[in-house]
């Protein structure tokens, strides 16, 4: 099956590091990623994106700081959802977001069907194995 869809990223920025998630599904087993989630038909980027990372990282509103839209980026993956082939084109709307919370806890592990675990990384690590969304929004952070 062929589709589009369009998700919402945060580059989520927590003093020198960001946050990333390493993934644990085909195609991007062992790969880490931006904290993301898929926009709902009745929301907006913004309102998903809050929502995402109320969800997944466990912040609430006052405990980070939307700065600004990054990048919309484009991928094309091919992968298996619910025993189903599907080919799609990933429009990513990426936004840096700064954690304004003084202690961030990354302790929780395992909670999610797609995602192994949250990690600091340094913006300019060259080492750990990225999505290509998470290496284009590296990318244009680096160069705005």
């Amino acid at each position: 099956m062929k589709t589009i869809r369009t998700w919402v990223y945060a580059i989520l920025k927590y003093k020198e590091n960001i946050v990333v998630i390493l993934k644990k599904r085909w195609p991007f087993t062992g790969l880490y990623d931006l904290p993301w989630g898929k926009i709902e038909h009745w929301e907006n980027h913004i309102f998903s994106l809050k929502r995402e990372l109320e969800e997944e990282i466990w912040l609430n509103e006052n405990d980070f700081q939307i700065k600004r839209l990054l990048t919309v980026e484009e991928d094309f993956v091919q992968h298996i959802w619910e025993w189903e082939e599907k080919d799609e084109h990933i429009i990513a709307i990426i936004y840096e977001v700064e954690i304004t919370k003084e202690n961030l806890n990354l302790d929780f592990i395992e909670n999610w069907w797609d995602s192994a675990w949250l990690k600091l990384i340094s913006i300019n690590d060259t080492n750990e194995p990225k999505t290509n969304i998470l290496k284009k929004s590296l990318e244009k952070i680096m160069f705005i």
